[in-house]
């Protein structure tokens, strides 16, 4: 009878991506932004992979770049400490790791050991630290070691993760500069990133994004998410000229960026296919100071570039309700001056501010999805020249055209639009939607103070930002301590003691 080893290796690894899917770094995309919703990976799936690597050394071979291949800290530096260990005492483990997210909940302590590394890790970190070669930075960095500095430890860990895919981290609590060093010492440093997140856990923008100059440049890098991140104009630097970031999504989620870095920022990158800007200050005077400096027309001719291969783009600022007052008009930020969008021959997704489009606007025939913000005047004009054009079949593609206006009650009923004698504001919107009657688009007016609030039928809301509210998954302390490798465990074939996994788990 053929027992389970005896399999082909191609099969057994093809069972055990059951346990846990070799797709992460797409897990962690763009499309799970909120953090707490982006772990898939439940602590049993960990101890599943682990007890697989104590059957023999055939199925740790198989299981181990599966228990390696994504590291999350989430406030316990312990945990970070034991990772970095075992992929310096076995450098093997390091080629494993594809992702590494920095998620510190109030950041975890050292008590278990002192407020010290024990010497045997400090002497391994310092070892390892000094073969970098880091010259005149080297003391800061073996002070940064010693002292438990999770930038530190987090960059010695990079230097250690060859084929690092995607890595997350809140720039207010690690160095971003630190990372930067590296990339312009080593142009073997995180060459093969593909996506970058930086957040924050603060609730305001507060760290610098320029900070990221030469990470930016990587060759593989295709994906960045910065979120509540600065950029000033007198941040530009030389190295983002005009078509040299290799950039093609780029998402400023809630950050604090000037417009003309903004544009310049735009016009560095080679190609995208994805772009979203949505400012975030909680201070009126300089939102209107920045949209009386933004351009439509200057926006979309930074964009021109871009023209055949942008599929997703979102501008607006950031929607908090104490900004404005019951019904005010966001017509003072902008004066409707965006040009045709026609060109833009493969635009899918749009979100953009009402006040930012002509009287017609137009749109490109590959539009599936519209969203227009802050419609604090009459909507029924735009409602009409859209879906006019789309029974001109203009829009053979348009799916769906979500309105969103500040004050659910005004939504329908605003100056200079009175509802018919003997409507309701209920008819009245069925008359909007009507106006898409024998088209397959999906008409919506919602409340950006609530979206679950919106005048509909049975449609569901989606996300028009990337993100997930889906719930957190709690790692339990100490983890993976009492699925450590002992004695008991061991047979014929299993993990040796010094095989270095057992310095993680």
């Amino acid at each position: 009878m053929v027992q389970l080893q005896d399999l082909p290796i191609e099969l057994l690894s093809h069972c055990l991506s059951f346990i846990k899917s070799r797709n992460l770094t797409r897990i962690l995309s763009v499309k799970s932004l909120n953090r707490d919703g982006m772990l898939s990976i439940t602590p049993q799936i960990r101890y599943n992979l682990m007890n697989v690597s104590l059957v023999s050394r055939k199925f740790r071979d198989l299981a181990q770049p599966l228990l390696f291949r994504d590291f999350e800290e989430n406030g316990d530096l312990d945990r970070l400490i034991r990772f970095l260990r075992a992929v310096i005492v076995r450098p093997q483990l390091g080629k494993y790791v594809h992702v590494v997210t920095m998620n510190p909940k109030g950041r975890g302590s050292t008590e278990a050991f002192g407020e010290d590394l024990p010497k045997q890790d400090s002497d391994l970190f310092t070892d390892t630290a000094q073969e970098l070669g880091l010259g005149d930075e080297e003391e800061a960095w073996l002070r940064g070691i010693n002292e438990v500095d999770a930038s530190s430890l987090l960059a010695l860990l990079l230097t250690k993760t060859p084929n690092l895919r995607l890595l997350y981290f809140p720039g207010n609590t690690f160095s971003v500069g630190l990372l930067d060093t590296l990339v312009a010492r080593d142009p073997s440093f995180l060459s093969n990133l593909e996506e970058l997140h930086v957040t924050s856990d603060k609730e305001r923008p507060n760290y610098c994004i320029a900070a990221l100059d030469n990470t930016l440049t990587l060759s593989r890098l295709k994906i960045v998410v910065s979120q509540l991140g600065v950029l000033m104009t007198n941040d530009i630097l030389s190295s983002w000229a005009p078509n040299t970031l290799p950039l093609e999504r780029l998402y400023l989620l809630q950050s604090h960026v000037e417009y003309n870095s903004l544009k310049k920022l735009i016009q560095a990158c080679k190609k995208l296919t994805h772009f979203t800007f949505v400012d975030c200050t909680t201070n009126r005077d300089y939102l209107r100071d920045w949209w009386r400096e933004f351009d439509e027309a200057d926006l979309h001719e930074a964009l021109l570039p871009h023209q055949e291969y942008l599929e997703e783009l979102g501008i607006d600022y950031f929607d908090k309700p104490f900004l404005r007052g019951p019904i005010e008009s966001s017509a003072e930020f902008s004066e409707g001056r965006l040009p045709s969008l026609r060109d833009f021959t493969v635009l899918k997704y749009l979100i953009i501010p009402f006040s930012v489009l002509s009287s017609h606007p137009e749109f490109p025939p590959s539009l599936k999805r519209l969203k227009i913000t802050h419609c604090d005047t009459s909507i029924w004009n735009i409602t009409y020249c859209i879906a006019t054009d789309c029974k001109k079949g203009r829009y053979p593609d348009l799916e769906q055209v979500k309105l969103e206006s500040s004050d659910i009650n005004h939504r329908i009923e605003l100056e200079g639009q009175k509802i018919p004698e003997g409507q309701t504001p209920e008819q009245y919107f069925w008359n909007l939607r009507n106006l898409f009657k024998d088209t397959n688009v999906d008409y919506q007016i919602l409340s950006p103070l609530d979206p679950r609030i919106h005048v509909d039928d049975d449609s569901e809301e989606e996300d028009d930002f990337p993100g997930d509210d889906s719930p957190e998954h709690d790692f339990p302390e100490d983890e993976f301590s009492e699925y450590g490798f002992s004695d008991e465990y061991e047979t014929e074939g299993s993990i040796d003691p010094d095989d270095g996994i057992d310095q993680f788990i």
